[in-house]
């Protein structure tokens, strides 16, 4: 792997850990608001990496959690969206529209408002009323994801009375080292990967709960967007409810496994998958040692880890495949 790749990547991870002060002393300063309702709003990726935050939110409290597409938000104008909601949405360019214009509905129905993009001075980072900016060639979308969480442990510390915060923080400040390590444990596996699969044509790509936004962003940002392979995202519970019938021997399934609690809807989309398929990838984050992170913690940050693995198996198929994942055909090139 890229030395220097690493350690921006690592270094990424740091600054997003470094915003702690700042995001205290934003929630302190939102939290004057008596915030009923949180909203997260984007798209693609950008809206997939918050999935997990849902998760985190709805199993440690009672504060209703929605997650829109941003051009459905807009479409719906959610009668519960109101001045005293949180809108929490990310574009990296800063410039999706429907984005951008999620955040000035918000602003006029007087909501609070935080975006997150790579420069502060871009479209959203204008519109939005706290922005988060991070802009970088390495490790952007875990910087992200290390500050989204920050911000959500600190709602539910608000909000929840969410007795485990300084160790849920304590936890974190061992990401930086932890997510380069699983860098370099799966480089063999990640080449064994792209060695078997670079002509393969169709992927059929798992999750649930914390991991789903993994397997959604696999799927479709990366193998479609990044890489035109025809891929499906599937919820491991919803797997055995239409997808599962197309599965043959030759049927290619990635599975991600975290260790939260619906690890079980993986482990029998495993066990089926195991049965039919021959080409079944699975990725569980419970193979790996995670020093300093509480057991109890470890579901939480499983999409944080998988993020990182799957990084390297994105970068090893493009390279094998001479597809540079930045290549692309309409994304940026035409108007839609």
């Amino acid at each position: 792997m890229d030395k220097e790749k690493i350690k921006i990547y690592e270094e990424m991870i740091k600054k997003g850990i470094n915003q702690r002060d700042k995001i205290e002393e934003t929630m302190q300063e939102i939290f004057k608001k008596d915030i009923k309702n949180i909203y997260l709003v984007g798209c693609g990726g950008s809206l997939a990496v918050m999935n997990p935050l849902k998760y985190i939110l709805e199993t440690n409290s009672k504060i209703p959690v929605y997650v829109y597409n941003s051009s459905e938000f807009l479409a719906i104008k959610p009668e519960s969206f109101s001045e005293n909601s949180l809108l929490i949405t990310s574009s990296y360019s800063g410039t999706t529209q429907e984005t951008v214009d999620s955040a000035d509905f918000a602003n006029k129905v007087g909501a609070t408002t935080i975006g997150f993009t790579g420069e502060a001075d871009s479209p959203l980072g204008k519109g939005v009323d706290y922005v988060f900016a991070n802009k970088a060639d390495e490790g952007v979308t875990d910087s992200k994801m290390v500050m989204l969480y920050q911000i959500i442990f600190n709602i539910l510390k608000h909000k929840a009375n969410y007795q485990e915060y300084d160790e849920m923080m304590a936890a974190m400040d061992k990401l930086p080292e932890l997510l380069v390590d699983v860098k370099y444990k799966v480089e063999d596996a990640a080449q064994e990967f792209a060695e078997t699969y670079q002509d393969a044509e169709y992927f059929m790509v798992l999750g649930a709960g914390p991991t789903w936004g993994m397997a959604y962003t696999y799927a479709t940002c990366i193998l479609e967007e990044m890489q035109w392979i025809h891929a499906q995202p599937v919820h491991s519970g919803e797997f055995f409810h239409g997808a599962f019938e197309i599965v043959r021997e030759d049927t290619n399934i990635i599975l991600f496994k975290g260790e939260d609690r619906t690890r079980p809807l993986a482990e029998r989309a495993e066990k089926f998958s195991k049965k039919y398929s021959n080409n079944l990838i699975l990725v569980d984050t419970k193979d790996h040692e995670l020093p300093g992170i509480p057991e109890k913690f470890r579901g939480y940050f499983s999409p944080l880890f998988l993020s990182s693995i799957m990084d390297v198996y994105s970068k090893k198929i493009a390279d094998i495949r001479d597809h540079p994942l930045e290549t692309r055909k309409y994304m940026g090139k035409v108007d839609y």
